[in-house]
């Protein structure tokens, strides 16, 4: 078995990866599709916001990917966080629990 990747979430390494590569795998569906959309000059000016949400989001999937990967201090995890409002609502929920 894997390590754990932090003793409060008691996640073993092994899942905490094979997560991440779903996250991943879902984001490139993702972003295909938000492509497929925005190809198309109708959608995209009809739809410009929520297009520009789903990069939002797959840009969070990809940044939680990479904190479940990482073997660092879960405070280093999260100023590694490129998404300020990510960053911001994780910091909250993790001093918010301890």
């Amino acid at each position: 078995m894997g390590q754990a990747v932090g003793r409060e979430y008691g996640m073993d390494q092994e899942l905490a990866h094979a997560l991440a590569d779903e996250l991943v795998e879902l984001t490139r569906s993702l972003a295909d599709l938000a492509y497929d959309l925005g190809s198309d000059s109708d959608t995209l000016r009809r739809h410009m916001v929520s297009i520009q949400s789903v990069d939002r989001i797959t840009q969070a999937q990809l940044a939680i990917a990479d904190i479940l990967r990482s073997d660092a201090p879960v405070a280093a995890r999260i100023n590694n966080v490129t998404l300020e409002t990510l960053a911001d609502r994780l910091r909250e929920r993790v001093v918010g629990n301890a």
